[in-house]
């Protein structure tokens, strides 16, 4: 691993404006990209000089079908705007807890993560959420020969580039860009042989901006999105909701763009799946008691859901809705004691775990 350029604050004024621009057309030169990802990249990288201001900061992930759609390069040039940064491969649990031991505040670039943390064990993707929060940013190993216990500090960004989707997990925790590869008529241009050495002075400036301007992400500061279906992706996307409202109000409109385009609408899980179609039938039928072979039924009906595919059963949802501690009860319904439901029974788990209607 080469360790980077130790940074300087640059001596003078600095325009956020002018730097988020510069590293937006850079972006644009060498990689095969949307105006959406240049946003978040550009954002993400700028926010990785003031990460330690936020309670989570997400890792940066960029995914491609196939070989050859960009990854390296990408890397590079993203190594060449985020705070001293850091590039390596097939890392170890041992190094990957240790990179702050070696570099002040670093961004840790991991390329061709598909050959290792697929099929590493838990420690390297342990390892890889734990920074994700900054509470939470800690583990704890037994060192030397005599074990004795030591934390290690693994609060830092990182970015990832993989060929597929890395596990639920990391993609949960981070800002995706999902690369293509490059078509005939378009035109990117090569890399220089030392990108990173060319743009130090705009790492500088940029380290420069955010020591002058500390104030602008104080927790009274921070701005949240949107609520997408994802309450992690609104926590990911703070930082650079944050940054963009710091730099102007075109880059916030950017990020709001980008945000949407970015962030899918999270598709519910089975169990709120449940939730959300014993609502919709709730709110059709006035009975305010329905027996579970009845609503097993009407669940079933539905062709547009999961439910009949999967012979859905009165226990098998009563084993669904268990966890929301929701059950099924003897009462009358229709002159008959049947097993069943109360409306009332749901009304806390609906507002709990379902979106407002």
């Amino acid at each position: 691993m080469a360790l980077p350029i130790p940074l300087e604050p640059y001596t003078g004024t600095v325009s956020i404006v002018d730097l988020a621009i510069q590293a937006d057309q850079l972006i644009l030169a060498h990689c095969i990209t949307t105006k959406h990802e240049r946003t978040a990249l550009v954002l993400w990288s700028l926010a990785t000089y003031g990460y330690d201001h936020y309670r989570i900061f997400p890792r940066l992930l960029a995914i491609s079908p196939e070989r050859r759609c960009g990854k390296t390069t990408l890397l590079e040039v993203v190594g060449a705007l985020c705070r001293n940064s850091i590039q390596a491969s097939n890392l170890t649990p041992a190094i990957l807890s240790r990179i702050k031991n070696i570099v002040d505040d670093p961004t840790l670039l991991i390329d061709e993560a598909d050959t290792f943390i697929k099929n590493a064990d838990g420690d390297i993707k342990g390892l890889i959420n734990s920074g994700h929060t900054k509470s939470g940013a800690q583990v704890l190993k037994c060192v030397g020969d005599s074990h004795k216990p030591q934390v290690f500090d693994t609060w830092h960004p990182m970015v990832i580039a993989s060929i597929g989707a890395l596990e639920d997990t990391i993609m949960d925790r981070s800002v995706i860009i999902n690369l293509r590869r490059k078509l005939p008529t378009e035109d990117v241009k090569r890399l220089p042989i030392d990108l990173s050495s060319e743009w130090l002075q705009w790492r500088s400036k940029a380290l420069r901006w955010f020591l002058d301007n500390p104030t602008a992400f104080d927790d009274t500061n921070q701005i949240e999105p949107a609520y997408r279906g994802n309450d992690r992706a609104i926590d990911n996307w703070v930082p650079l909701f944050t940054l963009a409202r710091a730099i102007d109000d075109t880059w916030y409109s950017r990020c709001e763009a980008a945000y949407v385009e970015l962030v899918n609408e999270v598709e519910m899980e089975l169990p709120t799946r449940l939730l959300s179609d014993i609502r919709n039938h709730i709110g059709k039928n006035s009975n305010t008691r329905i027996s579970s072979t009845k609503l097993t039924e009407h669940l079933k009906g539905d062709v547009t859901a999961p439910w009949e595919d999967m012979r859905l059963t009165p226990a098998r949802m009563a084993s669904m809705l268990a966890p929301y501690n929701i059950k099924p009860k003897d009462m009358r319904i229709d002159g008959k004691v049947l097993r069943g439901y109360e409306s009332i029974q749901f009304e806390d788990s609906f507002e709990r775990y379902l979106p407002a209607i």
